[in-house]
C-alpha cells in the first residue's frame, strides 16, 4: 500500500541530460494548502517536488476532493499530460510547506527531443506506475482493510515518519477519510478498523498527528474482517 512513493527518475539520467533539465527549472516556495495544478488546467509545465508533501486528489461528484496519493521530495508529475497532450486530471495540492521547480511546456519537449535517455526514462516511470497499480490492486484483494491500513501506515512511517524508539510520527496530515477515499470504502469502516488499531497499541493520534507504533514480535494484532 505505497500512498507515498520514493521515486526521481530525474536523478537516474545521466549527468548531461539531468543537469539540462534542472538548469531549465524554476523553483518556488508555497505554504500548506495551495494549489499547485488544478483539475482541467492546461499542460503548461512539470512540476518535481524538491522539499515537502504535495496530495493528489480527484474530484468527486459532491465536488470533494478524494485522495490518491502524496508526492514526495523527488517525485514528478505533469509528464503524462505533457506527452499525452491533454488537460490535468487531478488536482496538485500543499500538505506542508514545499519547494517545487517547475519545467515549462517549451522546455520540456526541447530536452525530451535532444536527449534520448529522457523519453527512455520516462517509459520506465510509467511502466513502473502502471505496476503499482496491478500490485495495488492484488494488495486489495487479498488483504483484509485493517491489514491495508496497517501497511498504509507502515508505508507512511518510512517516507515521512519520525521516530522515537518503537514510534514513529507521522510528519504530514491526513484524515481517516482521506484513508477512506483512498481504499474506496465508508469511513465507518475506517474508523472501525483504526478504533481495533489503537486499541492493539498500534496506532494513537495526539495533537492532529497520527502515531504509528512498531508491530509486536508476536505478530499483527486481532483485526476486524471487514474487506
Amino acid at each position: 500500500m505505497e500512498l507515498i512513493t520514493q521515486e526521481n527518475w530525474i536523478a537516474e539520467l545521466p549527468a548531461v541530460a539531468r543537469d539540462a533539465m534542472i538548469s531549465r527549472m524554476s523553483y518556488r516556495e508555497l505554504a500548506p494548502g495551495k494549489d499547485i495544478v488544478r483539475a482541467g488546467d492546461a499542460p503548461r509545465k512539470m512540476v518535481q517536488v524538491v522539499s515537502g508533501y504535495v496530495r493528489l486528489s480527484g474530484i468527486q461528484t459532491d465536488g470533494r476532493r478524494s485522495l490518491i496519493t502524496i508526492y514526495g521530495p523527488g517525485n514528478s508529475y505533469g509528464e503524462t499530460a505533457l506527452v499525452s497532450h491533454r488537460d490535468f486530471n487531478h488536482t496538485t495540492t500543499t500538505m506542508t510547506v514545499v519547494e517545487v521547480g517547475e519545467l515549462a511546456t517549451n522546455d520540456f519537449w526541447e530536452v525530451y527531443h535532444r536527449y534520448p535517455e529522457i523519453p527512455e526514462a520516462l517509459c520506465r516511470k510509467f511502466a513502473r506506475a502502471i505496476s503499482r497499480q496491478i500490485v495495488g490492486r492484488d494488495l486489495r484483494a487479498e488483504h483484509r482493510l485493517g491489514e491495508r491500513i496497517v501497511m498504509l501506515f507502515e508505508n507512511l512511517a518510512v517516507r515521512c515518519g519520525r521516530r522515537e524508539g518503537d514510534r514513529v510520527t507521522i510528519l504530514i496530515p491526513f484524515s481517516q477519510t482521506d484513508i477512506a477515499d483512498h481504499f474506496d470504502v465508508t469511513r465507518q469502516s475506517v474508523q472501525r478498523e483504526v478504533t481495533a488499531l489503537k486499541r492493539a497499541g498500534l496506532l494513537e493520534k495526539r495533537d492532529g498527528n497520527w502515531t504509528f507504533f512498531q508491530r509486536p514480535r508476536s505478530g499483527s494484532p486481532h483485526l476486524n474482517t471487514e474487506r
